[in-house]
């Protein structure tokens, strides 16, 4: 006897009730939220209790020091170099919405998972995804700032209403890669081509890093896309090539969690950033700044007087910031 086959269309409320086996719920859509997820266990978010806008304060100036001996006139001239960057809140809103029937229906399987449990995980999974794609986009609308804002690959843009084209303190460092050769044909990218014994994409990273380095002061985190992170990843893992080891089990290669390092940072992928672009970020600098009571919170349900369904949203308020913007850098044309 042949397979039985099914037509109808799975709505909420068939998917969870009647035909459901397990409580959980997959995710066979999002991207993720890798950055996100880094941000917040790194202590890069920051909750702001209330107000209209973030205020950074910001140095920029060291006014005079002179030698003198015996009876010097010293300058006694006043140096500004101080200001301040201003940032806005930017609010996103995820809807929760149930209908009557879904409700009522929800209640007929005991091995289903709750209906309102598994709509409050799709819209805050949505919520997150969103949030990372525009942490890794540039701001439009009334969307929040994204590292392409605040790292940008071209000068003289304005943050905070700081412009950087008269203000040569508040631009982030970047470079090009600089390689001329591929091998495209193979499927790798010319990233990893080499100059001498060393690959050319390893030494544009290298420059970045010291561009954007002050003393001890250096970046603790790389984001880039998998494309260039699987061809990072080579460099380590072809024949031939050095290879990284876990401590724990002494085995070679990257390691059971993936984790590949460039002078101690952790190099992260992320399906959302520019395929173009690897960011070179200092988060002591970087901050993601979240309004008080709206760090995904999920308002009441509220019932419209003309529809038999009730509405709630998971809002959030946040921005990205940063209070020193060249200890960030961009390495971007990545071929």
């Amino acid at each position: 006897m042949p397979a039985a086959t099914s037509s109808e269309t799975w709505d909420a409320a068939w998917t969870l009730t009647m035909r459901s086996k397990r409580k959980r719920l997959t995710d066979n859509i999002s991207d993720q939220y890798p950055t996100i997820g880094r941000l917040r266990r790194s202590g890069v978010m920051e909750v702001e209790t209330g107000g209209k806008e973030i205020q950074e304060d910001l140095m920029y100036g060291l006014g005079t020091s002179e030698w003198f001996d015996g009876y010097d006139v010293l300058s006694t001239n006043a140096t500004d170099g101080i200001t301040a960057a201003f940032y806005q809140f930017r609010y996103n809103a995820t809807p929760i919405v149930i209908s009557m029937t879904e409700e009522v229906e929800s209640r007929k399987s005991d091995s289903a998972e709750k209906l309102l449990t598994a709509k409050t995980t799709q819209a805050m999974t949505k919520s997150l995804d969103t949030i990372n794609a525009a942490v890794h986009g540039a701001q439009s609308g009334k969307s929040m700032l994204g590292l392409q804002d605040i790292v940008k690959s071209s000068s003289g843009s304005t943050l905070g209403g700081i412009s950087g084209s008269s203000n040569s303190w508040w631009e982030n460092k970047r470079g090009s890669f600089t390689g001329t050769t591929g091998e495209s044909t193979t499927g790798r990218t010319t990233f990893i081509t080499k100059s001498g014994d060393a690959y050319e994409g390893v030494l544009d990273m290298g420059l970045l890093w010291n561009s954007v380095s002050e003393g001890n002061d250096k970046p603790d985190l790389i984001i880039t896309s998998f494309k260039h992170y699987g061809a990072y990843e080579s460099v380590f893992e072809g024949t031939g090539h050095l290879r990284t080891a876990e401590k724990s089990s002494g085995s070679y290669g990257i390691g059971a969690q993936g984790t590949i390092t460039f002078r101690g940072a952790p190099v992260i992928p992320d399906r959302d950033c520019v395929t173009a672009n690897m960011y070179f970020l200092n988060t002591k600098y970087l901050k993601l700044k979240v309004q008080a009571g709206k760090n995904f919170a999920k308002t009441p349900f509220k019932e419209p007087s003309n529809q038999l369904a009730k509405v709630a949203f998971v809002v959030s308020g946040m921005q990205l910031v940063t209070n020193n913007r060249r200890r960030q850098g961009v390495l971007n044309d990545l071929a």
